[in-house]
This record gives structure tokens, C-alpha cells and sequence, in this order.
């Protein structure tokens, strides 16, 4: 207790090292014990390892440059410009909805949890059923996808390094062993997890500004400000523009994905209702921008 001015006297409110507060608000453990769960995991993340474990998953190179031929197919330059600014404009606006809910409900459970506090209470638990399920097979899907793109990558570079034959076979096998890799390290490995997330952060930032530098400085030729901005290309073979230009928003669409893992990971994250908020919202809008240098790096930068 404190004594101001007026004699009036005041409660101070200070961390401790859980990131909880000493008085007046409550800690993650009571948080979660108010909200009717029982704390389980370990509090060991930071409020930048939180955030990183989306940056991470949104992962604008490995999205960006896994589609940026199918967008130059599906309106070309002009919908893969106007397109990253347009989805990323909108997720921000999701995710900023998302770190609200985030923020009063900071469990591990995530988006069924929040579905199933918000829906009426008759329909709650057939909400939270289907929410959950969905938000399942959609980290399935985006974890096949990207774990598949590294196998087909690793074979190639096998391929160039040491004359690895690549099949199908060899592939999938490749595929399975990242599979599995990735299945130990979330499973046994949180502390090593936290840890490349947080070079994931800068291997990305480093990574934008060493390809864009490399791409305005190396090539002889660069395209005109009004191809990368302007630019329409329908290679799909539908007559409907609009159609096409729907198509080419699949290319941010499918980059700017799982950011609610900054939800599911509150209850491993210190101060867990500010630092989980915060995660989701950084993570977007650190891309969007991110993503949006390294496309135009490219596309000013493409020959053909």
C-alpha cells in the first residue's frame, strides 16, 4: 500500500515472475482456474516465442514462393499485389476480433473453447464440437502441406549435392521422416521448439532482405512499376475474370494461416491474456508487411 498526494491510500500492482500480478489481477494459473480449467503445461514461453510460433507458421517464404507460380497463372502480377494487400488487410481484421476473444479466454483449447462460451448455451457444445474438429483437420492440412513442400524440396537439394535420385517413393518417405521429426519435437522438445521459433523470426526477416537484395541488384533487366502493379494474367483457362482473380487470392489466403497458434499456446506463454493477443496480432501485420517486400522483390525481378 501507498500514500498519495491527498493521503488517499492506493494498492500497487506489480509482475511477478509468472507474469501474473501480486495484487488486483489475477495470475495465468487463477485466470485459468476461474474459467473452470486445471493448469497442466508448463509456463516456459515468452511473450516473443508466442509470438514467433505464428510468424513462424505463416511463414511468409515458404508460402509466397510455393505459389507464386500459381498466381502468376491466376491473375498474375497485378491480383499477387493487390491480393497480398487486400487478404492480409482482412486477416488483420480477424485476427485483431481473435486477440480480443484471445484475451479473455487465454486456454490452450483455443477457438473451440471460445466457440463454446460464446455460442448460445443449447447449441454451445455442438459449436465447440464442430469448431474444434474443423480447426483439426485444417492443422492437419496445412502441416501435410508444408511438410510434403520441405520433402520435395530436400530431395531436390539431395539431388544437385549428391546425385540423389528423387521418386516417388523417396518422396513420400522423406515426407514421412519430417513427419515424424516434427511429431518428436512438439512432443518432447517445447523448450527446442520455442527456440526455432525464435530464429525462425530472423532466419525470415534476414532471409526478405537478403533474396529482395539479391533481386535488385543482380539482374540486368527489371519489370516496370506498372507490370507489378497492374498487370492481369489469366493462363487458367476460365473465361471469368472475377473467378480467376478469387483463384489468385488463394496464394495469400493459403499464407496467412494458422496465426491462432499464439491461442493455443497461452497456457505455455508467461502472462498469458496480454502476451497471446499479442502474438496473434504481431504475427499478421509483421508478415503482411514481410511478404509484401518479397513479392515485389520477385516480381519486379522476374524475366519470363
Amino acid at each position: 500500500m501507498t500514500e498519495d498526494a491527498t493521503g488517499d491510500t492506493t494498492d500497487d500492482v506489480t509482475d511477478d515472475a509468472t507474469g501474473g500480478a501480486t495484487a488486483g489481477v489475477p495470475s495465468d494459473e487463477e485466470r485459468l482456474a476461474q474459467l473452470g480449467y486445471t493448469q497442466v503445461l508448463s509456463r516456459r514461453m515468452s511473450a516473443f516465442a508466442n509470438y514467433a510460433v505464428s510468424f513462424t507458421i505463416i511463414s511468409v517464404l515458404s508460402g509466397c514462393l510455393t505459389l507464386y507460380s500459381f498466381g502468376m497463372t491466376t491473375g498474375g502480377p497485378a491480383v499477387i499485389t493487390w491480393g497480398w494487400v487486400a487478404v492480409g488487410l482482412m486477416t488483420l481484421l480477424v485476427g485483431l476480433s481473435m486477440a480480443e476473444i484471445c484475451s479473455a479466454y487465454p486456454t490452450s483449447a483455443g477457438l473451440y473453447f471460445w466457440a463454446h462460451r460464446l455460442a448460445p448455451a443449447r447449441s454451445a457444445a455442438a459449436w465447440a464440437w464442430f469448431t474444434g474438429w474443423f480447426n483439426v483437420l485444417g492443422q492437419v492440412a496445412v502441416t501435410a502441406g508444408i511438410d510434403f513442400g520441405a520433402a520435395s524440396f530436400l530431395g531436390a537439394y539431395l539431388n544437385l549435392q549428391f546425385d540423389f535420385e528423387v521418386t516417388r517413393v523417396r518422396t513420400v518417405l522423406l515426407f514421412a521422416a519430417i513427419l515424424l521429426l516434427h511429431g518428436l519435437l512438439n512432443t518432447f522438445g517445447v523448450r527446442i521448439v520455442a527456440f526455432l521459433n525464435s530464429v525462425s523470426v530472423w532466419w525470415h526477416v534476414l532471409g526478405v532482405v537478403v533474396i529482395v537484395g539479391a533481386l535488385a541488384v543482380v539482374p540486368d533487366h527489371h519489370r516496370s512499376t506498372s507490370f507489378v502493379f497492374t498487370h492481369f494474367v489469366n493462363g487458367t483457362g476460365w473465361g471469368s475474370g472475377v473467378y480467376v482473380v478469387l483463384l489468385g487470392l488463394l496464394m495469400a489466403q493459403y499464407t496467412f494461416t494458422g496465426y491462432d497458434a499464439s491461442a493455443h499456446m497461452t497456457e505455455e506463454t508467461r502472462d498469458a491474456a496480454t502476451a497471446g493477443p499479442k502474438g496473434i496480432v504481431r504475427s499478421i501485420w509483421t508478415s503482411w508487411i514481410a511478404g509484401f517486400v518479397l513479392l515485389l522483390g520477385f516480381t519486379y525481378a522476374i524475366q519470363s
